[in-house]
């Protein structure tokens, strides 16, 4: 590391010094630069680990996903931009004349529109059950 090598230099350049402001001067440096390569090293071993753990983050997600409007209604400016950002796959169009435009919604929630608009019909009343006259009157 080039912080290493700059103590090293002063550390060299202390043990040659013969003025004690200069030693000083010196010694002060290199206490400055082992705080920085301490600070370094500790965002180097936290650069690596991800703000929230998964579950956390997939509370998160679901929560989102849940109900998008009650983050939006609770949430500051950014808040509510973020909610647009997960929400959209682009900006909002808007037209003078026609007001806003068709929006490109996210994966998820084109996943979710499809189970919820999905060809779902009710099962028919006949059909399931041997009708009775059919058999020769079952009881």
């Amino acid at each position: 590391m080039q912080i290493e090598k700059q103590i090293d230099t002063l550390v060299e350049r202390t043990v040659e010094a013969t003025s004690a402001s200069v030693m000083s001067a010196f010694e002060r440096k290199i206490k400055k630069l082992e705080e920085e390569r301490v600070l370094i090293k500790e965002q180097m071993a936290s650069a690596g680990k991800p703000k929230y753990t998964f579950e956390e983050s997939f509370e998160l997600a679901m929560q989102f996903l849940a109900s998008p409007w009650k983050i939006w209604n609770n949430s500051d400016f950014e808040g509510q931009r973020m909610v647009l950002r997960l929400a959209f796959v682009e900006p909002l169009g808007y037209c003078r004349n026609q007001g806003v435009r068709t929006p490109k919604i996210s994966f998820p929630f084109k996943v979710l529109g499809n189970i919820s608009t999905a060809n779902c019909e009710m099962a028919h009343p006949i059909g399931f059950e041997p009708m009775a006259s059919a058999f020769g009157g079952l009881r």
